[in-house]
């Protein structure tokens, strides 16, 4: 049976269960903050593609539900940005809530009925469908007001102004009654509306979904959390405003970051080595008591987190992959095999480009290694595994013949350490033992160079699939 990645489970009476990265204390914190304003309020959570955003803003939903008894919505912008008008998708989100959590003939239902009446107005006077109105659909709003103005007759600009003030006042109207709405849904707590994936959107489609949010629904006791990977979001400002500070614009709609941060990514290793039974599947392989294997694939995927910056997301997929490799594979009593698995398996899915660089020599050994190494300080728990990627990188792609010479040019290294050099000494020793696959569970049968070869044709093999994580 082949194990996959299932959607993450909120049990309703114990929350955070199956909370795996130790979450509770933010969510608390967070909350607290909260409840504790009536204002219009924004709020971002920061965090890179696949760092666990989603995951972490459906927790904080169920936490306001449960413990302090706040409403709230949670819907995905990407999911929803098929609608050109941002305003339909939230107007939408809040209508279902509606109908899901009140009777019809219940006062909340008839004040809800006040906004989209004045919803439509307001959609039917607004700027974008009034510059295409009068143009005759000539122009594309999505390029531009300004250079849609501009083309605009004197009679038609004449209009635009003299409706200004209307529009304005429409729009304060539509701002009362989604006031008078949430008051009516609860007068002590605010209403929080969560959008994720934000930064997935059409760049339009996101930036003015940010705008109506601020200038339309900037409306006392509604609160909205976005779940953003910020760097990709300005870059999508970028693509619609040009070259402009956009971190700096997009503080024009955020009143508060939260960076998303996750410290314990070891202990979500150990986790997932559990879930994907990657113990039991080693030792089905004879390779269970080899020199700690389990220890010695959990220390090469931490470092690798650390040298390649991988996410929550990048983790679950590389167990996956290894967990369907090592079902395919044949009873090998190696145990250097497997964490050369485990190399491979990550950098290819994590960079593609320096996974072909290796394979194919493309880069000097010094350039690759500066890439795979993780730069900021010397760790001496990670030591042997240093050495390990060293030996990979230098055996990669190589004949045995051309593993013979790496071999006696770094013995040769080896017997010209100065014998007061020990730390050194032991390093190269241990390189040197790593070439020859006489080091850790490894038989010595079978160099490294060989071994390598053996496992990328099974990682090209595996990926062939697809194991996309939600």
């Amino acid at each position: 049976m082949i194990s996959k990645n299932n959607l993450f489970q909120i049990d309703e009476n114990d929350i955070f269960e199956n909370d795996k990265l130790d979450r509770k204390d933010a969510i608390e914190n967070l909350s607290s903050l909260l409840i504790s304003t009536k204002d219009a309020f924004t709020i971002s959570i920061n965090a890179d593609w696949g760092a666990g955003k989603t995951t972490f803003v459906k927790l904080w939903k169920s936490y306001l539900e449960k413990e302090h008894n706040v409403n709230s919505i949670y819907f995905s912008a990407w999911e929803d940005d098929f609608s050109n008008e941002p305003l339909i998708s939230i107007l939408g989100e809040i209508s279902k809530y509606i109908s899901d959590n009140f009777k019809t003939e219940s006062k909340i239902v008839s004040k809800f009925d006040e906004v989209k009446k004045l919803f439509l107005k307001v959609l039917k006077r607004g700027l974008p469908a009034f510059i295409n109105g009068v143009t005759g659909g000539v122009l594309d709003s999505d390029k531009g007001y300004e250079s849609a103005i501009s083309a605009l007759s004197e009679e038609a600009t004449k209009e635009l102004i003299d409706n200004y003030s209307d529009h304005k006042e429409l729009v304060q109207k539509f701002k009362e009654a989604i006031q008078v709405l949430l008051k009516n849904i609860d007068n002590t707590k605010p209403f929080v509306i969560f959008i994720d994936e934000l930064d997935r959107c059409r760049p339009l489609y996101a930036i003015e979904l940010l705008e109506r949010v601020k200038h339309i629904f900037g409306v006392d006791g509604l609160i909205f959390v976005f779940s953003i990977d910020k760097k990709q979001l300005t870059e999508s400002i970028k693509s619609q405003y040009g070259n402009i500070d956009a971190y700096a614009y997009l503080k024009r709609f955020i009143d508060l970051e939260y960076n998303l941060k996750n410290p314990y990514v070891h202990k979500f290793c150990s986790l997932l080595y559990v879930k994907y039974k990657i113990g039991e599947l080693l030792q089905n392989k004879s390779v269970g008591n080899t020199y700690d294997t389990d220890v010695g694939i959990l220390d090469m995927i931490h470092y690798l987190t650390k040298s390649l910056n991988l996410t929550l997301r990048d983790l679950e997929q590389a167990f996956i992959h290894f967990s369907v490799i090592l079902k395919t594979i044949n009873t090998v009593s190696d145990g250097m095999y497997f964490r050369v698995f485990v190399f491979f398996i990550v950098l290819r899915l994590k960079n593609i480009d320096l996974y072909i660089d290796l394979l194919e020599k493309r880069k000097k050994y010094i350039e690759i290694k500066e890439d795979l190494l993780y730069q900021e300080g010397k760790n001496d728990d990670y030591n042997d595994i240093e050495i390990f990627i060293k030996s990979i990188i230098l055996a990669t792609s190589q004949s045995n013949e051309e593993l013979e010479e790496i071999v006696e040019q770094e013995k040769h290294l080896l017997n010209n350490i100065d014998n007061s050099n020990k730390r050194n000494y032991r390093e190269q020793k241990s390189l040197v033992a790593f070439l020859l696959n006489e080091k850790y569970g490894g038989s010595g049968d079978i160099k490294l160079n060989n071994l390598i070869h053996l496992a990328i044709n099974k990682v090209e093999f595996i990926d062939s699939f697809n194991f996309e994580v939600n």
